[in-house]
């Protein structure tokens, strides 16, 4: 039960604000270690930062139908 708890704590202080900032904080951080250690794979910084970027905005402004 204390999982389902943080869990949730988690959802709810993780705010479409903070998370297009983490999205984007992860994104820089990609492009900057990918150009500095161009031989490591960096995509696991890239990928949660994209989809933490692409998931904070509403699905009104991409669902107009």
């Amino acid at each position: 039960m204390r999982l389902r708890e943080r869990h949730k704590a988690l959802q709810e202080w993780l705010t479409p604000r903070r998370r297009r900032r983490t999205g984007i904080a992860l994104i820089v951080a990609w492009i900057a270690a990918t150009i500095v250690w161009p031989s490591s794979n960096w995509a696991w910084v890239g990928g949660p930062g994209m989809y933490l970027l692409f998931s904070a905005w509403p699905a009104e402004l991409h669902d107009k139908r």
